[in-house]
């Protein structure tokens, strides 16, 4: 039995212009350890950090003809993977997961296509050997013809109760470890699944997603994998968490601590803006000690309203009495900042942007780096904006096709990240553009000036 999972690509061409650096794909690496660990014969493409075009994915599935395709899937490439799975033309049996599932499913039982397709939404590494196997134990959700969509939730068998027991094959990667444009090599780890937050423009939210339990790993869990990529990659020098969120509070706080103590190397990780509302400086320089060498924490605005509007913290001296905790601390930061949310106007854009000057000027004050990263609001499927947008009579949004925003990309790079699905905000397109530009120009010519050293 032949199985390719695929990290689905996020161009229909090979795009030249992809400037940054692609994480490895690690729920996916779980569901290829998982099927290989059982015997089955298991390869991992990752398109994106491979680069490779639509057309030439599927003459590889074509050549190969694997038996199953395990492929994840995204509101900013649901066209992508559609044509993929509506222009194989073998026999084959499709998985499709992701967060967007919850939503999608409804479109991909539409798909054109004569090959079975499951749909999985929730832990996929348990469901995905017994599909392979045939010998699925869980009543689908919905089922039409040959199609079956599967919740795997807190009620399901296929659940991964205790996190800290999954194995991880890194082989699967073609990008680990990852070498940093400031020189060190890094490495990547999940320690916790699911978010405590309810930001409405995420999918992740947890109001939406009550049925999926957040869990962690364990501190000894987390020393182990450390080991195992220390022996794996010697010289590694960094470790990045990439948790939706992983430090939470105090008691996540020392969970890191205890984590990374005493390995001599630095790490990276998610926070949130009322992580540190309880925090003192010696708990914060601990942390510090540990290796914390940067946060990054989604700010997304600097407007009472909207951030009321997207259950942020409402309080703007709040953020910035937090995050200058994490300064004091001499950890470097970088926050997330997304303009143009429904509604959102040339004054709330003003005000995020004198959030972003006051916080780099914060920074620089206790000799640490703020850099930004920047974003124009898209909406998600299986988040609550899409779904208030609906309610309010937007029934379009599901054909609204993701584009590319070239105007955007020619003024600031990351062609990657410079998706959109219609506007939203009530400003001009260009007054939008020009408030991304400007905040991502808060970082001068180096995005990772002053962290070095």
């Amino acid at each position: 039995m032949k199985v390719i999972i695929i990290n689905s690509p996020l161009f229909r061409e090979t795009n030249h212009r992809y400037d940054e650096d692609s994480l490895p794909p690690i729920g996916l690496g779980y569901i290829a350890t998982a099927l290989k660990e059982n015997g089955f014969d298991v390869a991992l493409i990752d398109s994106i950090d491979l680069r490779i075009s639509l057309v030439e994915l599927i003459n590889i599935l074509e050549q190969q003809k694997p038996d199953f395709i395990g492929i994840n899937i995204f509101t900013t490439n649901y066209e992508l993977v559609k044509e993929i799975i509506e222009s194989y033309n073998h026999e084959c049996h499709f998985v499709i997961g992701g967060l967007s599932t919850k939503d999608l499913y409804k479109l991909i039982l539409e798909w054109v296509t004569p090959n079975p397709i499951d749909i999985v939404t929730g832990d996929g590494e348990k469901i995905m050997v017994d599909i392979v196997k045939d010998k699925v134990n869980q009543k689908p959700f919905v089922q039409k013809n040959n199609r079956r969509v599967f919740t795997v939730d807190k009620q399901s068998p296929y659940l991964v109760q205790d996190i800290s027991d999954v194995r991880l094959d890194r082989t699967f990667f073609t990008n680990e470890p990852i070498k940093h444009p400031l020189g060190f090599l890094e490495a990547n780890i999940v320690a916790s699944r699911g978010c405590v937050y309810n930001c409405t423009f995420c999918a992740a939210a947890r109001s939406l997603n009550k049925d999926y339990p957040v869990r962690e790993k364990s501190v000894q869990s987390i020393r182990e994998e450390i080991e195992e990529i220390k022996e794996q990659y010697p010289h590694i020098q960094s470790i990045r968490v990439l948790d939706d969120l992983f430090l939470k509070s105090n008691a996540t706080i020392q969970t890191a601590i205890d984590s990374f103590t005493g390995f001599n190397l630095q790490w990276r990780a998610m926070a949130h803006v009322q992580t540190f509302k309880q925090t003192g400086d010696e708990l914060l320089r601990k942390l510090k000690a540990s290796g914390c060498f940067e946060l990054f924490i989604g700010i997304e605005s600097g407007s009472p309203r909207i951030l009321a509007e997207i259950n942020k913290t409402r309080e703007v001296e709040v953020i910035i009495t937090n995050l200058t905790k994490v300064f004091r601390a001499g950890i470097h930061l970088k926050g997330y900042f997304i303009y143009g949310f429904p509604g959102e106007t040339g004054e709330d854009m003003a005000m995020t942007y004198d959030l972003a000057l006051t916080l780099k000027k914060i920074a620089g004050s206790f000799g640490v780096n703020f850099r930004t990263s920047v974003f124009q609001y898209r909406p998600y499927h299986s988040s609550q904006i899409f779904h208030d947008l609906e309610a309010r009579g937007r029934q379009d949004l599901n054909s609204i096709q993701m584009q590319q925003n070239e105007a955007l990309s020619g003024l600031v790079g990351r062609y990657q990240f410079n998706f959109h699905s219609g506007h939203y905000a009530k400003v001009s397109p260009e007054v939008l553009e020009d408030y991304i530009c400007r905040t991502i120009q808060l970082n001068g010519d180096n995005i990772f000036a002053g962290l070095a050293g």
